[in-house]
């Protein structure tokens, strides 16, 4: 009998993995058509195979066959996990189980979105997704994949890196398109909104901070306010010290720390000049990198104009800028010089 349970978990174990790599190939080929609809399909059954051996293996009392001897539903995996391991540690299981779900129903309803531009999205959920499951393979059965298989992908050609705050928020271009496309954006904004409020960190889709080089873990938190901007809030944050990011008396306030607001808006001139200088070839603090940082100014996602009193337009103020602006400075510093 112990046998035969060993020989159920390896093979799902076996078919599982082998569903994985299906994925992460099929997404990573240079050409291929249905990528998507073809990768949350394989990736999906990845996890469900993964499910369906944790429970194998550790919740004795639950099992993964149904009554008609079929084995059990995606749904009803995650809700036996869930359920076993948030006793045991709780809330560690909401946002993995939150980007399956996502992903889940982007590929029960890819009909509906043939026509929509959703590959952004979709590579952020399933990024995390990928990252998830090789870190739940190593937790619980202490298996390395990416050691085991050594998996190795040459990264040429990625179109990186992008911000998941230019597409999850009501002003990107996919929001402007269908119903279909509109509720998918609202529901992956909504469910880090959920999370956030339960206390949970982790996010459902992962974001890129320095270009091919390195994954930049995304709390909630610090999503949720570049998401809404300073023009728009959607949430609140409240701490002791808060700053008022909006001048617009009609628009919802953020309440932000200084720690808060210094995790997204890091740099000042001093700081942003002396980059400049290591590493801008031939930089000269002069006309045209002025002009660039007026350019940089009047993007929100680059720099805001930090009052000494909000409520007051006419107090002392100094710009701050974020990690985005580094990159634009320097694009846009290049692109003026080339003209």
């Amino acid at each position: 009998m112990a046998r035969k349970r060993k020989m159920v978990q390896y093979n799902l174990l076996k078919n599982s993995t082998a569903a994985y790599f299906a994925a992460i190939e099929i997404h990573n080929k240079p050409h291929v058509f249905y990528r998507y609809e073809t990768a949350t399909l394989l990736i999906m059954n990845a996890w469900e195979l993964l499910l369906k051996a944790f429970i194998w293996k550790f919740i004795k009392n639950r099992s993964i066959y149904d009554k008609d001897g079929h084995t059990i539903s995606l749904d009803k995996a995650l809700d036996y996990v869930s359920e076993h391991l948030n006793i045991q540690k709780p809330k560690c299981f909401f946002a993995i189980r939150a980007n399956i779900q996502q992903i889940k129903e982007y590929r029960d309803k890819i009909v509906h979105y043939y026509n929509e531009q959703l590959t952004p999205y979709i590579f952020m959920l399933i990024a995390r997704c990928a990252l998830n499951y090789v870190e739940f393979m190593r937790e619980y059965f202490s298996k390395d994949i990416v050691a085991d298989e050594e998996l190795f992908i040459m990264p040429l050609g990625f179109k990186l890196p992008f911000k998941p705050e230019d597409f999850l928020s009501r002003k990107a271009p996919a929001y402007t398109s269908s119903v279909e496309a509109r509720n998918f954006i609202d529901k992956m904004i909504s469910i880090t909104t959920e999370l956030e409020n339960q206390g949970v960190s982790d996010s459902i889709v992962l974001g890129f901070n320095i270009y091919l080089e390195s994954v930049k873990k995304i709390e909630n938190s610090d999503l949720l306010v570049a998401l809404t901007g300073v023009e728009e809030a959607d949430t609140k944050f409240a701490k002791i010290t808060n700053v008022h990011l909006t001048d617009d008396p009609s628009a919802q306030i953020v309440h932000m720390s200084d720690e808060q607001f210094r995790n997204i808006w890091k740099y000042d001139y001093d700081y942003i000049v002396n980059w400049c200088k290591e590493n801008i070839s031939g930089f000269k603090q002069g006309n045209l990198f002025n002009g660039v940082m007026r350019k940089i100014k009047e993007d929100v996602r680059c720099a805001y104009k930090r009052r000494l009193d909000s409520r007051n337009p006419k107090s002392a103020s100094k710009d701050f800028y974020t990690e985005y602006a580094l990159e634009q400075i320097k694009s846009k510093y290049y692109e003026e010089q080339g003209e």
